[in-house]
């Protein structure tokens, strides 16, 4: 039996240390140690508390007295019987100890004997009934109030530990953790690292009993519960709603179908639950929880990676298994963990941190030349020194004012990926995934934008590739040009500023290509008053300036005025209010 003892001399504790009942107690003083011990007890039985004493063979003691005494509150929680001999005193020939009641909570204790005490042990017994009326976890401090030790040639130093009695109770803690995989070179192994913050609720008898939260370690503890009863166990549940987003890529969109079309495994990490094989790799794949695995869970992966879907399908984003397996328990187990399974995690990574790598070892992306396709206009995306990209993730910022993002395609040599995008808030998030590698140069995708309404694109419209991940971090990307001005998409005029005007008013107006344009100012009554320009303008965005005059530069009378620009089958007219 070990103990933690605290030796004191004369009431004052000196340190705490570590020892066995058949060892000395106390290294700090050259006296006699005695303690009691803890004791855990039941509601309504009757227990003994013995006093120990340390070896004393050689100390020549003849005699002693003490007095113990033991909580007044929780009241009635330990009721004293009587005393008796223990086993030092009995191997000394001494007889029974004289106990005598002080008050409700002490006893005084004194013996003596023809020959000095001689072992270590149990010196003599106290016998205590428990209260029936005692709850779990409910405890009772016994202690030494005064303690002396008699011998005829000097007085004898003693040093002492106090007791306690505890009512017996339930206990039931454990690890929750959330598997991953580790590659190396020889195979793979399953590992788990700890999910702070999982709520656990505990019930009995079907009804939830109390709640707890693991600590950064994993760990939660449900302490000093009631007894278990096999008509009435206790069952654990875990409500954990955390996901960490970095965990689920475009990768695992790529793992999936790599497997659907045979180029890879699933059953890399492997763990056991009721003695049968889990594969997390595969549980986490089914993100609909349709009992397949198909293509429709890629599709699924990236537009949860894209923001589209706030969550899987499935009703749970993780699926517990709990070790021992067993759903329920009647019995006060040691330690009953659960290992979580993120749906959608399908790699089974733990971070993403791409590798230190030179420039020249990793794969360059860039936004390319635009290319104009009727009112739309077309940026590519390109890559150099690409090796073995299953997985693309990118973000793209844009001007939402002006620019409205059409689609996003894969092309060239990702032009069988399956691809994902969402444009909101001026941020493009595309996610793309394949079963066969990117090697090389060339495209991976196309961005098609729009311009709003009539609106001229203005110098600011620009593209800004901002963000770019391959598979999970694994080549690293190096972005050689993030940033690309949007060429104008089709002909358009407007703004007019100021409108209404006094003095004069500036007309803009673009072009998608070197083109003719005419300019022209027309009243209410659809005739024609100034021609305010008629020429050839190249690509890009252009001002032209109206006074408020007309052909012959006489200054016309305030009202409605209607601007009309015209080019290349396209016309678009724009109302001006003069004010004098």
């Amino acid at each position: 039996i070990t103990i933690v003892n605290y030796c004191t001399i004369d009431g004052d504790e000196i340190f705490p240390t570590t020892v066995d009942l058949e060892t000395e107690v106390c290294e700090v003083c050259e006296g006699i140690d005695l303690w009691l011990p803890d004791i855990v007890a039941n509601p309504g039985e009757d227990i003994v508390v013995p006093v120990y004493i340390q070896d004393v063979t050689g100390w020549g003691i003849l005699g002693f007295d003490l007095e113990i005494c033991w909580c007044e509150t929780p009241a009635g929680l330990l009721q004293y019987l009587d005393c008796d001999i223990g086993e030092v005193m009995c191997r000394s020939g001494w007889a029974d100890p004289v106990c005598g009641p002080c008050d409700d909570n002490c006893i005084s204790v004194a013996a003596a004997g023809a020959r000095p005490l001689e072992g270590g042990g149990t010196l003599f017994n106290l016998n205590f009934h428990v209260s029936a009326n005692a709850k779990p976890c409910m405890c009772c401090d016994l202690w030494f109030t005064h303690i002396n030790l008699y011998d005829p040639e000097w007085p004898l130093l003693v040093c002492w530990e106090d007791g306690q009695v505890c009512i017996d109770y339930c206990r039931v803690s454990g690890y929750v953790k959330n598997w991953y995989c580790r590659y190396s070179d020889c195979g793979t192994k399953i590992l788990t690292t700890p999910i702070e913050g999982a709520r656990m609720h505990i019930y009995r008898c079907d009804e939830a009993f109390a709640t707890t939260y693991t600590d950064p370690g994993g760990f939660y503890l449900f302490d000093c519960l009631p007894p278990l009863s096999y008509d009435c166990p206790y069952c654990l549940e875990i409500d954990y709603c955390g996901i960490p987003r970095d965990r689920i890529g475009a990768y695992d969109a790529s793992l999936l179908l790599r497997f659907l079309v045979c180029e890879r495994s699933l059953t890399d990490c492997p763990f056991y639950y009721c003695g049968y094989p889990v594969y997390p790799q595969q549980v986490a794949a089914d993100v609909n929880c349709s009992g397949m695995i198909t293509a429709y869970d890629a599709s699924l992966i990236l537009q949860y990676v894209v923001g589209i879907l706030p969550a899987f399908p499935c009703p749970d984003a993780w699926k517990w298994y709990q070790l021992p397996c067993y759903e329920c328990v009647n019995s006060c187990p040691d330690k009953i963990s659960f290992i979580g399974v993120l749906i959608g995690d399908v790699s089974g990574t733990t971070t993403v941190a791409p590798p230190l790598l030179s420039a020249a070892e990793a794969t360059h992306i860039k936004l390319g030349i635009p290319r104009h396709d009727g009112t739309a206009v077309k940026v590519p995306v390109l890559v150099s020194g690409a090796q073995d990209i299953f997985s693309a993730e990118l973000k793209v910022e844009f001007n939402q004012r002006s620019l409205d993002v059409v689609s996003v395609e894969p092309a060239g040599l990702a032009d069988n990926f399956q691809i994902g995008h969402r444009a909101e808030g001026g941020d493009l998030h595309i996610a793309m995934a394949g079963a066969t590698a990117i090697d090389g140069d060339g495209r991976i995708a196309v961005i098609t934008l729009e311009k709003k309404g009539a609106a001229v694109v203005s110098a600011t419209d620009r593209l800004a590739l901002t963000g770019a991940l391959f598979n999970e971090g694994s080549p690293s990307a190096v972005i050689d040009a993030g940033r690309t001005d949007v060429a104008i998409a089709r002909f358009a005029l407007g703004p007019i500023s100021p409108n209404p005007f006094t003095d004069g008013t500036k007309i803009t107006y673009g072009a998608p290509r070197a083109s003719r344009i005419s300019l022209s100012i027309y009243n209410v009554n659809g005739q024609l008053v100034s021609t305010v320009f008629d020429g050839a303008v190249d690509a890009g965005v252009h001002q032209a300036t109206w006074d408020g005059t007309d052909a012959y530069g006489r200054q016309v009378s305030r009202g409605v005025y209607f601007c009309r620009m015209e080019a290349a089958g396209f016309t678009a007219t724009e109302k001006v209010v003069l004010l004098r």
